[in-house]
């Protein structure tokens, strides 16, 4: 996809700068996991902003010219950082579906830059990517069966929430690139949003909050390092 280094040396003066966004995402992540699940406080929303948004503006300074995957990866990356906002905000039951907009555009996004490689490299139909496929296939829709009765009005945004991030991971999964990093990524991304709909719409467990947060982070992290370096 991108040949272009993560965060090796450039020699063009943002070396520095991309190794600081790199820290301060990484920082500000741990730092929101450590205070995610407890009470909600004022500066939630701004430092759940931080360890996305501190990648978008990695990404942005990574990429000479603007080509076509960057625009779309720094669009992903940015739409993400809008529902992290939209869903740490104290009214969560108001904004919930702005978030849930937010990160369907983010998905349509990342769909549009596999939709890319594939048209233009063709499919990597493998057994155990297929059969990946399958299971995640399977699994999402027993979580939308399982959790149908306490959707409420949220039946359909949510049916087509998981329809796109379905989608999403069956591009991840059958790239023709070197692309487990994308790959996992996608996955950590589903399992992510399938803990929150637990979380929302089902039986929260112990913990359901920094698993979310760790997978959610470490997914879209991969994501980008498999655009990048794929």
């Amino acid at each position: 996809m991108l040949s272009v280094p993560l965060l090796g040396p450039r020699g063009d003066g943002l070396d520095t700068l991309r190794y600081g966004l790199f820290v301060l995402s990484l920082v500000t992540s741990v730092v929101y996991l450590g205070r995610t699940g407890g009470e909600w406080y004022p500066l939630m929303p701004w430092l759940k902003a931080v360890p996305i948004g501190a990648l978008v503006l990695l990404v942005a300074i990574s990429i000479p010219g603007g080509p076509l995957l960057g625009i779309l990866l720094v669009a992903a990356l940015a739409l993400s950082t809008a529902g992290d906002v939209f869903l740490a905000l104290r009214d969560e039951k108001r904004w919930f579906i702005f978030g849930l907009g937010s990160f369907l555009l983010a998905h349509l996004a990342y769909i549009a830059i596999f939709a890319w490689v594939i048209g233009h490299f063709g499919l990597r139909a493998e057994p155990l990517r297929l059969v990946m496929l399958v299971v995640c296939v399977a699994l999402a829709f027993g979580l939308f069966a399982s959790l149908r009765q306490g959707l409420g009005e949220m039946v359909v945004p949510v049916a087509v929430y998981m329809s796109v991030i379905v989608v999403m991971v069956a591009g991840a999964l059958v790239l023709p690139a070197s692309t487990v990093f994308v790959a996992l990524g996608a996955l950590l991304f589903m399992g992510s949003d399938a803990m929150i709909a637990v979380s929302r719409f089902g039986s929260p467990f112990a913990g359901v909050h920094h698993l979310i947060w760790a997978t959610y982070y470490l997914g879209q992290y991969f994501l980008m390092v498999g655009i990048l370096r794929g």
